[in-house]
């Protein structure tokens, strides 16, 4: 069987998982600009307490955004690292997502409903995502997504919805009604191995040059300034 190393950094929350042999070994602390000084300590914790060696480790599963730009990057750098140094391929995973399977796993769902995880992104928006669950899978029925509160999308009505995650501090301006509301939820490095375990039975595994961060903030910024300038084309170009 596989043994598979997870990491997020994404939130607030700092958190590692390793899957082997069908056990799973976890560390979850919460660590507001503390993720530099916890995470390699907490790897190598998890790795000691498995007996496990990093060469042991046959993939690096991590929560590649969206989220906050320092977690990210700070995880991004660790698993950089860890991937070059052992030569382990990778799967770069959803953090939304990954908060879906945490409401699924920490609130027990086993209705078929709807799943709405939401990061506060500053600047009066929000990072967002939706999902069904039913049958035991979930599905994805929205892509991720930075958007305005006001501009978020509203699901169909008809089946339970749950709001998951700290961008539910703005409910108020959502226009989106939850049967079930847990701000304080955040992603968890075990519920990461949930979302890439299905990936890594299929052999989707990548090299670690091949993968980026997910900055939505960046991508919406180069969408806005594309509009905004002249085209390129019109423009005298030259060599010196």
């Amino acid at each position: 069987m596989l043994t598979v190393l997870a990491l997020d950094t994404t939130t607030p929350a700092c958190s590692v998982a390793l899957r082997r042999a069908g056990e799973t070994f976890f560390r979850f602390q919460l660590a507001s600009r503390e993720h530099t000084q916890l995470l390699l300590p907490m790897v190598d914790d998890i790795l000691s307490e498995a007996s496990v060696a990093l060469a042991d480790v046959d993939a690096l599963v991590f929560t590649h955004g969206p989220g906050s730009f320092t977690g990210i990057r700070i995880g991004f750098g660790v698993v950089q690292g860890l991937a070059f140094g052992a030569d382990i391929p990778v799967v770069p995973v959803s953090s939304l997502e990954t908060l879906a399977h945490t409401a699924i796993r920490q609130l027990e769902i086993k209705d078929h409903c709807q799943i709405m995880p939401m990061f506060d992104a500053r600047m009066e928006e929000l990072y967002w995502a939706r999902f069904e669950w039913r049958d035991r899978q979930l599905l994805r029925l929205h892509a991720d997504s930075l958007s305005a509160p006001e501009q978020i999308e509203i699901p169909a009505a008809g089946l339970p919805l749950y709001g998951v995650g700290d961008g539910w501090h703005y409910s108020k301006r959502l226009g989106v009604s939850a049967a079930v509301i847990e701000p304080s939820l955040m992603p968890d490095a075990r519920d990461a191995l949930s979302v890439a375990m299905p990936a890594i039975g299929r052999g989707q595994l990548q090299r670690i040059e091949e993968v980026q961060p997910l900055y939505l903030r960046d991508k919406v910024s180069w969408k806005k300034r594309q509009r905004l300038r002249p085209d390129s084309t019109n423009r005298t170009t030259g060599a010196v």
